[in-house]
């Protein structure tokens, strides 16, 4: 109506902010600059406290008080970081689906077993972590190549080695004897299995690991 218009015109317009935020974090102040009502920020947070958690994108557009104006323009500043498989605790991976405290745990003692994780499917490596497990939170984790620990394979004793997953103390000695007995220059994973120290599949997965120099 005119009169609802002439009270509109009359009512200055709340100013409206975009920047980067993560709706896991971000305070009910802030979501009030970002075009969100009081009551609807007051809900988000609600959302949090009582163990909400906003995974993905997708996620924080289901919630009913994110209408799908206010998602559209906002998508692109959403920052949900990813979990560092090689940086994260066992609280961290306890948030990711389908994990619980059990498989948390042994994704970080696994961690230590492999001295760092090198490529993200290693998980499945972990006893019942399988293929329908990964898929359900492969988007949701990450390697940091800052993160990633190098593999002291050439220089570490028969003692250490035989404790790493994909060596054993028959490859340990392999291993240590093969180093005593050939230059560096020689010392590469294939050449490891050539010599009938490690198996095939075994010697695939180190390979694909991040191993330190000679």
């Amino acid at each position: 109506s005119e009169r609802a218009e002439a009270v509109r015109a009359n009512i200055p317009r709340k100013r409206v902010e975009t920047f980067r935020f993560n709706p896991n974090t971000v305070s009910e102040e802030d979501l009030c600059r970002l075009g969100f009502s009081p009551k609807q920020a007051a809900s988000i947070i609600a959302y949090r406290n009582k163990g909400g958690k906003y995974r993905r994108k997708a996620d924080f557009a289901d919630s009913f008080v994110v209408s799908d104006s206010i998602y559209r323009r906002l998508e692109s500043y959403i920052d949900i970081p990813l979990i560092d498989l090689n940086t994260a605790d066992s609280a961290a991976f306890d948030s990711l689906p389908g994990i619980g405290g059990w498989f948390a745990s042994k994704m970080v003692s696994y961690r230590k077993e492999l001295g760092g994780y090198s490529y993200k499917e290693q998980l499945m490596e972990i006893w019942k972590f399988d293929q329908e497990k990964y898929d359900a939170l492969a988007d949701l984790i990450t390697l940091n190549p800052e993160n990633l620990r190098q593999y002291p394979l050439w220089t570490l004793p028969a003692d250490s080695l035989r404790k790493h997953p994909y060596i054993g103390d028959y490859a340990a000695k392999g291993i240590v004897l093969y180093r005593d007995n050939n230059p560096p220059s020689s010392w590469t994973v294939e050449a490891l299995m050539t010599a009938g120290i490690l198996n095939p599949e075994t010697s695939h997965k180190l390979a694909r690991c991040v191993i330190s120099e000679p």
